[in-house]
């Protein structure tokens, strides 16, 4: 390091410098009274550690102005980037968004009179009622699917969340069938009668246990005097049960 590179420093690092400069010669001075002051003689040694400072010092010097000089060559203007991508950003999403002048689809709904089939009807036939959505239709026809098909109106009264308010309003909207299936009671496996939301685990349990000891089960009677079922569960599955 030369002593003309003093000049080209900042003011903060000439007074570091200076600093250090003062403290080495009060080190010296320190040094030398000591020696006087110890009959034996004291051999003077440098400061190892005040060197070693001095010397990170001026290495941490030379690399700060090695970074300053190529970030000086090789700044970009970060607001130029920042607006390069807002435009492109801006571009892609007037190219992607639709029209806004176009005019938002709207669900095809039934006029007053206008009915659709109670097993037959698809979710989009039921998206028709005003009063049903996406939400409500699948849920009918989940429901439907479990029970094998309606047999009236009434049991859409027992799909999740549609109340009698409800009710009043969507089934003018809807011509019962004779579209669903039943269930060989004779016939079909502890697993598969279980399925049906109209049986529990107790009431089909008593089914084979009863099928295990006379065989066939001839007709809804012999559930009748069974304790597994009242009268409102004989009522809800006689329509589906074939014998």
């Amino acid at each position: 390091m030369h002593w003309k590179d003093f000049l080209y420093y900042r003011k903060s690092e000439k007074l570091a410098v200076i600093l250090l400069l003062i403290l080495i010669v009060l080190t010296l001075i320190l040094n030398l009274i000591l020696s006087q002051r110890n009959s034996r003689g004291v051999i003077f040694t440098q400061n190892d550690s005040l060197v070693k400072v001095f010397e990170e010092f001026q290495r941490n010097l030379s690399l700060r102005e090695g970074i300053d000089v190529l970030d000086s060559a090789h700044v970009v203007p970060q607001n130029e980037g920042r607006s390069n991508d807002g435009l492109r950003s801006k571009k892609l999403s007037e190219e992607n968004s639709p029209d806004r002048d176009a005019p938002f689809p709207t669900a095809e709904k039934l006029d007053a009179g206008e009915t659709i089939l109670l097993n037959a009807a698809d979710t989009a036939e039921w998206k028709k009622i005003p009063g049903i959505g996406s939400t409500f239709a699948s849920r009918i026809v989940k429901y439907r699917n479990l029970l094998g098909g309606f047999v009236s109106v009434e049991q859409l009264r027992e799909v999740y969340g549609i109340d009698n308010e409800l009710f009043s309003r969507i089934s003018p909207y809807i011509q019962a069938d004779e579209n669903f299936r039943k269930l060989r009671i004779n016939e079909l496996e502890f697993k598969e009668l279980l399925r049906h939301p109209y049986l529990n685990y107790k009431q089909v349990r008593a089914i084979m246990n009863l099928r295990k000891k006379k065989g066939n089960i001839a007709s809804i009677h012999e559930l009748v005097i069974l304790d597994e079922f009242t009268s409102e569960d004989i009522f809800r599955i006689e329509p589906y049960l074939a014998f």
